[in-house]
């Protein structure tokens, strides 16, 4: 929430760095400010950690291995801590503390080549142009005109690498200035590139990528121009999630992606095969016009040939380009994504088994579901480092704003979107219990709701979500989908995927609403897990909606079926085939039908979504 001082002081236009702004206030460092820090490693071999602190907070060991030291010899600024979860990161805790303010680290390091990585996360502000500051490293601006929240969203992690900082040996000094409000940083890692002449080249974020899967065009290797990539201008045109000479940008599909892409130019990505297989290899591309061609590499050795494609009508409308497929053996490879011509932006690569329609990039994919063939039409399988909120939209609050209080259904939480994030490739939904507070009134627990309404909407196909749920008395995770336009519910119907009330964990529900036949009068069926229950594991739910019928499954098991007859018969209006619906995920706590939560409830609790998948009959 908003701290009312710091905004007010904000919106005066003053900037103060010497007053602490946040309620978790850090300790102070023990080291006296503007004392050198000497590496812990005398003399790295290329590649490995020269210096690593964590700014704000304690010692701590990263996922990678890193162990990164607690914050000392700075000069300037304050110490914060968070408590929020941090999308993007298997690390919550390395972006929960914080160095604010204008200041500085002075890094003591033995003479060699090295690359900078600096780690931030907007766990305060939620707009952008709340905060905007620059960082320089060894004298020179590194960073400039830096807005996380603008690049990553609110409590998510951004990683900036400075490449190739050449130090003579001594002091390397990193400062950060403030523009609008305080600067920050998170934690700082230095990689020795070049000590001995040989190749510094590391995959980007310390870990090899992990295939079967999908690789961002951005997350290139670093190590630097000639060595993790080759670009023949100098500058981000960009200016976005990193500071080497490529040129990133924005992409409107979610993330970002490469472009200015010029003939000769070439990104390296180190990646982990998970087993000895043969692979299809895909990659996402856009080009206004004349197309371009390009090629792959693994290992230096051309897997693919020349591959032309045409133009697609805008920088930003975006093809995938069929690669053909590669063998590889289990274990690391360099893939080389290498450009022939020019005049085209790279969005990212995907590698996959061969011969499946996504294999292990999809797990558990019901496949021919119905007895009939698919065509995909759109997936999020929450690859990136943020959410696609192109696709998906928050809706906050008790329901109040939307005019039906409780959401219509005597619901206890508060939405918010600080609830929601991306963590290793899936969506999470926390539910907590805590108070939100609102013009209409105190609430005590808080959780997330996501739908795609403006932004995606269909009729008639088939849909799968894998989950893993909640339970526990109160709480109501759900999927399903309501109708485009303006009508009054239920008048246009609702369509239920996927409902479980926390008491029953063992048990799914699968239920149409329409005129007549809404709430505890609605047409529905039930699927219960033989053992365990769903909060144990993920599971794949579907609905197959044709016109006059639509049918649901759990993990491609067929338990229930509605028909245009069932409905009509019982002298009710079937209202199906009326127009495109569009999809909602949330977890409600409270309501009509579970009930509160009491003393056996526990918080909090993550609901978690690997994909979400739209067909139509092939």
């Amino acid at each position: 929430m908003t701290d009312q001082r710091h905004a007010a002081r904000r919106a005066e236009g003053s900037k103060d760095t010497t007053v602490p702004r946040r309620r978790f206030l850090g300790a102070a460092a023990v080291a006296a400010a503007g004392a050198g820090l000497a590496s812990s490693v005398a003399s790295a071999a290329p590649g490995d950690v020269a210096f690593a602190v964590n700014a704000g907070g304690s010692a701590y060991t990263a996922a990678d291995g890193t162990d990164y030291r607690a914050d000392t010899s700075y000069s300037g600024g304050s110490a914060a801590q968070s408590s929020d979860s941090i999308a993007g990161t298997d690390d919550d805790d390395l972006y929960r503390s914080e160095r604010y303010g204008d200041f500085s680290y002075d890094i003591e390091l033995a003479a060699g080549t090295y690359d900078i990585e600096l780690h931030f996360a907007e766990t305060y502000w939620e707009a952008s142009g709340d905060r905007v500051f620059d960082v320089s490293v060894a004298g020179t601006e590194a960073v400039a005109d830096l807005d996380i929240y603008a690049e990553v969203g609110h409590d998510a992690a951004l990683v900036r690498t400075i490449s190739g900082v050449d130090v003579p040996g001594g002091t390397l000094t990193i400062s950060a200035t403030s523009d609008v409000d305080n600067a920050v940083i998170n934690a700082i890692r230095v990689v020795e590139a070049n000590g001995d002449g040989s190749s510094s080249q590391q995959p980007y974020g310390g870990s090899a990528w992990t295939i079967p899967g999908r690789i961002e065009a951005e997350d290139y290797d670093t190590g630097g121009e000639g060595v993790a990539y080759h670009d023949t201008t100098s500058g981000n045109a960009g200016g976005a999630y990193r500071a080497d000479d490529v040129d990133i940008e924005s992409a409107t599909e979610g993330g970002y992606n490469v472009g200015w892409i010029a003939a000769d130019e070439w990104l390296e990505y180190t990646v982990d095969a998970d087993s000895t297989t043969t692979y299809d290899l895909d990659l996402r591309v856009a080009s206004a016009s004349g197309g371009g061609q390009v090629r792959v590499e693994v290992d230096g050795t051309d897997v693919t040939g020349s591959l032309d494609f045409d133009a697609t009508g805008g920088w930003q409308e975006w093809t995938t380009v069929t690669a053909g497929s590669v063998n590889l053996a289990a274990g690391q490879h360099v893939v080389r994504v290498y450009a022939e011509t020019g005049d085209w932006n790279f969005n990212y690569l995907e590698l996959r088994p061969a011969g499946g329609d996504g294999g292990a990039t999809y797990p558990d994919d019901p496949g021919n579901l119905d007895g009939r063939s698919w065509d995909q039409f759109f997936a999020d399988h929450f690859d990136g480092d943020s959410l696609d909120t192109s696709v998906w939209v928050d809706q906050e609050g008790n329901g109040h704003d939307y005019g039906v209080p409780g959401w219509g259904n005597g619901e206890e939480q508060y939405y918010s979107r600080d609830n929601r994030w991306v963590e290793n490739s899936n969506l999470v939904v926390e539910i907590r219990e805590e108070q939100a507070s609102d013009e209409h009134g105190t609430y005590d627990y808080t959780s997330g709701k996501l739908v795609t309404q403006g932004n995606l909407d269909f009729q008639y196909g088939r849909v799968d979500f894998r989950s893993k749920l909640v339970e526990d008395q109160g709480l109501w995770p759900a999927h399903w989908m309501l109708p485009a336009g303006d009508a009054a519910w239920p008048d246009d119907g609702e369509i239920d995927i996927m409902e479980l009330v926390g008491n029953e964990p063992a048990a799914v529900h699968g239920t149409v609403h329409g005129p007549g036949y809404s709430g505890g009068g609605s047409i529905g069926g039930g699927y219960h897990l033989d053992s365990g229950v769903f909060a144990d594991d993920f599971h794949v739910f579907s609905v197959v909606w044709d016109p006059g019928v639509i049918k649901w499954y759990v993990d491609g098991e067929h338990f229930f079926t509605v028909t245009r007859e069932d409905v009509e018969s019982g002298g009710n209006d079937w209202v199906f085939d009326d127009g495109p619906f569009w999809l909602i995920l949330n977890c409600a706590v409270g309501g009509e039908w579970p009930g509160s939560p009491d003393e056996t409830t526990t918080f909090p609790q993550r609901m978690e979504i690997d994909y979400v998948r739209l067909f139509t009959e092939a």
